[in-house]
């Protein structure tokens, strides 16, 4: 599930998201009263050598209250479900669970009757006019929800059926259904799908070459600027400083993806949901993230420097001579490498987000093997520079020209600084997000005090302080979508299928204010005049998807199919009712000849 405040910081750095099996499941829907929760679920399933279809519809009912089974007409109201409309549907039956039996006198009549409390899941077999054809469930539920009163309740849902069995939702039903439909063979085979050697190469090298690319994003083109700035800083270090300072970045890199890897399989042990760049929908990881930034920032203006006098630092720098130990050359470089990766998060490089969403269906070996790799990709100029230090000596010796681009390097950080906050207003009113920077240029001017101990007490009341302010100003209002001229509207994916079934193209777009990536494809493809056009006349639907804030619907979409990461793009038609995925740099000649082929 999606981040909240109760979660310790270290679950914002996570960037992955499970649970990839691709379910017909709704999201819940929740009774006027709050009393009660609905969803649909489904799947095929395997009978005697044939393939079946059942239905389920959950409810989760709160303390005290109850809703009734099928012996209840008369005193109570037992749901009815009313499958009117649905595509290839032809009959169904349906299995009440076991219910709790009651008996009340009125009067001089006793009446037996049936109840639900808590949760139950209701089973409904259906049979089909045609087995294989497209399969689409509209179910009206109607019931009574009762405490000292009885509420009627009335939900609609749609569904559309994969053509696959789906074990986790087979489960949830079988809970409270008398046959097993499940075997342990799909079990085993959707939770490890078996790939082939040439595959796991083949997306090894995409991990490779999307960290590479990585690289040169804007989020993290200054940090290596500042690397690299900070050895031409020093012309007369030895080859060996030189290499273990690029050394220890390296390893800061890797470290935080393997880290990422590790908490990737725990969640996923655990059946949770995330996804890359995700860490951005916390507060507290952008406070975190924004606090650190400006201390990189104050850095580049020589207002602080990073020192550790601790034992890892001389134990790891025991080769270098006395003088440099002095410098603590591991910690600094190990933790520019660490922070590289984590402004980093925000962009989605061509090939990224196919080796992360093939790493997250795999087993716990290969995603921690393409994490590994994607780490390598984004630390190859420090691999290259490490086994050749020399070409550090033909870089310009220091001047006045590296004071100028400090203080450049600075402003682009302090730019960061301002993007991170306008993130974070998402979350926060306009008193907490100005408290918030003015804690910010606190610690930033708190810098200035000569006396250690008391600089640094300040620095960690004034973080405090930013950590707490979340709680007490949160900004309940969902972020507004763009719609452009009112050309895009809201994500709706029951309205995609509905859309293609009226012989009409849709153009999925996926976005957050965080991600840079979906910012130059909006600017470079979406916006371009020929995508305007083809909205503008109605030829295609534009639907847009904003997951700056949590959104499970949108998550879970994306999830059906295999994708992790945003930008996400896919275009959806006659031709094409399953969706074609887009790249994740969109090209305009390949998005057009997307939608005509959907067409």
């Amino acid at each position: 599930m999606f981040f909240n405040k109760q979660i310790p910081l270290i679950l914002a750095l996570i960037f992955l998201r499970l649970n990839y099996a691709s379910a017909a499941t709704t999201d819940w829907h929740k009774s006027a009263s709050n009393a009660a929760e609905t969803r649909l679920i489904s799947s095929f399933y395997e009978d005697a050598g044939s393939k079946k279809l059942i239905a389920a519809v959950s409810f989760k009912i709160s303390s005290g209250w109850k809703i009734y089974g099928k012996d209840s007409e008369g005193i109570g109201m037992p749901p009815s479900f009313d499958f009117t409309g649905s595509k290839n549907y032809l009959t169904h039956e349906i299995h009440w669970p076991k219910p709790e039996l009651h008996q009340e006198k009125i009067g001089n009549e006793t009446f037996e009757y049936s109840t639900y409390h808590n949760e139950v899941t209701i089973p409904i077999t259906i049979d089909l006019q045609k087995v294989g054809e497209a399969t689409e469930l509209t179910l009206s539920v109607d019931y009574g929800l009762c405490k000292d009163i009885c509420i009627p309740v009335s939900e609609k849902f749609s569904l559309t059926i994969p053509d696959e069995i789906d074990n986790a939702s087979l489960k949830e039903i079988e809970k409270f259904y008398s046959k097993k439909l499940t075997s342990e063979t799909n079990v085993i085979e959707n939770e490890q799908p078996k790939v082939s050697g040439f595959r796991i190469i083949t997306y090894i090298f995409f991990a490779l070459l999307g960290g590479l690319i990585l690289n040169v994003m804007p989020c993290v083109l200054p940090v290596l600027s500042i690397k690299l700035l900070s050895v031409i800083d020093r012309p007369n270090s030895r080859l060996e400083s030189i290499r273990f300072a690029f050394f220890s970045t390296t390893l800061g890199i890797i470290f935080c993806f393997l880290i990422f890897a590790l908490l990737a399989c725990v969640i996923k042990f655990t059946g949770n949901e995330l996804g890359w760049g995700l860490q951005f929908q916390n507060p507290s990881f952008l406070i975190f993230l924004i606090i650190v930034v400006t201390l990189f920032t104050a850095n580049l203006l020589g207002k602080f420097e990073i020192s550790f006098e601790q034992v890892l630092a001389t134990f790891l720098n025991k080769k270098i001579d006395e003088k440099e130990k002095k410098k603590n050359i591991f910690i600094p470089n190990f933790l520019s490498g660490i922070l590289a990766t984590l402004l980093a998060t925000p962009c989605s490089a061509p090939f990224l987000g196919s080796a992360i969403s093939f790493a997250l269906v795999q087993n716990f070996a290969i995603i921690f093997t393409i994490f590994f790799f994607i780490g390598i990709g984004f630390s190859a100029p420090y691999i290259f520079l490490f086994f050749a230090p020399r070409l550090v000596y033909l870089l310009p010796k220091p001047g006045m020209w590296m004071i100028q681009l400090k203080h450049f390097l600075a402003l682009l950080m302090a730019a960061t600084v301002l993007w991170l906050l306008h993130i974070l207003s998402n979350y926060l009113d306009l008193t907490a997000t100005i408290l918030i920077s003015s804690l910010v240029i606190a610690i930033f001017l708190s810098l200035k005090i000569s006396d250690k101990i008391l600089k640094y007490a300040a620095i960690i009341l004034l973080a405090g302080s930013a950590f707490a302010l979340p709680r007490d100003f949160q900004k309940i209002s969902k972020p507004s979508t763009e719609n452009a001229e009112g050309l895009w509207q809201t994500f709706n994916e029951e309205e995609i299928y509905h859309q293609v079934r009226e012989g009409k193209t849709v153009l999925v777009d996926v976005t957050a204010d965080w991600c840079i990536t979906c910012k130059f494809n909006k600017i470079n493809v979406l916006q371009s005049a020929e995508v305007v056009l083809l909205l503008k006349r109605g030829e295609i639907i534009g639907m847009r998807g904003d997951i700056t804030k949590p959104n499970q619907e949108i998550m879970k979409f994306m999830r059906k199919h295999n994708r992790f990461a945003i930008p996400f793009n896919a275009v959806y038609g006659p031709s094409a009712t399953k969706g074609l995925l887009a790249s994740e740099l969109l090209n305009k000649s390949e998005l057009l000849k997307l939608i005509k082929q959907a067409k």
